[in-house]
């Protein structure tokens, strides 16, 4: 199938956050164009999803299908900070769906092939090089891009462009307006291994022969010595398990003076790990899988402007340590969407939409990353933005929050957020009398 020369709105990248845009919006019935640079199934890091991600999958009509393909279900959080254990369980706080640990090579590739069913038109390996807008109101931008196969180049033309390229950021690196988070001057390390053991519910290792008897979940644990900052992941998935480390800049600067590789430092500090030396006694690393990213949390000063949109990772992406950044780019490509159809239904509001889009997504970033930090409030005062987004979360999940940030020494933040918030409404109480 050739790509079109006009559409109504082209989608950069077929992650979720891309995926389910174009699901959504194809649902409305617009003439859809995503383009991905990768060949699906690609190799991506993020496993760890937690119970949210259902009700848009649900929107989308793709749960069946992924609740089909069998990947591994996990009960809730073991974290160890600081010598001290704790668990949680989402059913403890009312979610009745599992939260899962999947290959995103496979998870990816079942939303993107859902999209396309939905009517979506989906063309991979094809790069967007940049986008040409219109400097006329209700103008059609153009897209040039490179089937990269053959390095053919070509233009498609729409009235809206949303940039879900992850990482890439392609529409935001061209408006020059991503910069980095200074708070989050980190290093991800990450690699894979064979027959690891995992965290039971129960709070012990097992081996995997036990996953039919007792449920797992996801392990987080402190690395000593980073004040706080520095963590770890361990998530069992079907054939193997994803075990992570974040380290501050600060922590790796001795193995760069020794000349230590990366993927040897990783593993040394693996087999070290009180907890995680544990969990991999039985374990052979998988050669190859070993990855590495730094100054990976950065944000958007702008994610909607005059024809485009920015959803997912291309608008922002903090510290992952509470495992959002799934749900986050769900939540984007669903209010992206709602965004887009009142933008074309109603042109003489679209300025003030993508005012509320950005209010909106920004106020949720802002939530996680005042969460992630672990002092937050000594750098400066809780982002107004947070404040009032948190807000809009039901009850059952403040408390939820407020639970696991704690455990993660990072519960001063979320209590300074909910305080703010008690006393707003105390003051209107108080104005309505």
């Amino acid at each position: 199938m050739k790509i079109p020369n006009e559409c109504d709105i082209v989608v950069i990248g077929g992650g979720p956050a891309g995926s389910l845009a174009a699901t959504f919006l194809s649902q409305n019935g617009y003439h859809v164009v995503l383009l991905e640079k990768a060949k699906h199934p690609r190799p991506h890091v993020g496993e760890s999803l937690i119970p949210h991600f259902w009700k848009y999958c649900d929107s989308a009509g793709v749960s069946d299908k992924i609740a089909a393909e069998g990947f591994l279900g996990k009960a809730g959080g073991t974290i160890f900070w600081n010598d001290k254990v704790q668990q949680f369980s989402f059913l403890e706080f009312g979610y009745t769906r599992p939260a899962l640990h999947v290959e995103r090579d496979r998870f990816d590739q079942i939303i993107l092939e859902n999209a396309r069913e939905k009517g979506a038109q989906i063309f991979e390996e094809v790069a967007v090089l940049d986008v040409k807008f219109s400097d006329d109101v209700g103008g059609k931008q153009t897209v040039n891009y490179r089937f990269l196969p053959d390095k053919t180049l070509g233009t498609i033309n729409c009235q809206f462009v949303v940039d879900a390229s992850g990482q890439n950021s392609v529409v935001a690196k061209q408006l020059g307006c991503r910069v980095f988070d200074e708070s989050f001057r980190f290093m991800s390390m990450w690699g894979y291994f064979k027959n690891s053991k995992y965290m039971g519910c129960d709070g012990k290792a097992h081996p995997r022969d036990d996953l039919s008897k007792v449920p797992m979940t996801t392990l987080i644990c402190s690395i000593p010595g980073t004040g706080d900052w520095g963590w770890s992941w361990h998530i069992p998935l079907r054939e193997r398990t994803s075990v992570g480390l974040i380290f501050p800049h600060e922590f790796i600067k001795a193995a760069k003076r020794s000349g230590e590789s990366s993927k040897s430092f990783f593993l040394r500090q693996c087999y070290d790990h009180k907890i995680l030396s544990q969990m991999l006694e039985t374990a052979q690393y998988c050669e190859g899988s070993f990855g590495k990213i730094q100054d990976y949390s950065y944000r958007s000063t702008q994610i909607a402007g005059s024809g485009f949109f920015l959803i997912g990772d291309a608008a922002g992406f903090v510290d992952p340590i509470f495992s959002v950044g799934m749900t986050f780019g769900m939540y984007s490509a669903s209010l992206v969407a709602w965004a887009i159809d009142r933008c074309l239904k109603k042109p003489q509001s679209c300025i003030q939409t993508q005012a509320l889009f950005s209010h909106q997504l920004q106020g949720r970033l802002e939530v996680s990353r005042s969460l992630a930090l672990p002092h937050y409030l000594s750098e400066s005062q809780a982002s107004e933005l947070a404040k009032k987004a948190i807000q809009f979360e039901s009850g059952v999940e403040q408390e939820l929050m407020s639970f696991v940030s704690t455990i993660l020494a990072r519960g001063d933040n979320f209590k300074d957020l909910i305080a703010v918030e008690k006393q707003e409404q105390s003051d209107n109480l108080t104005v309505i009398r």
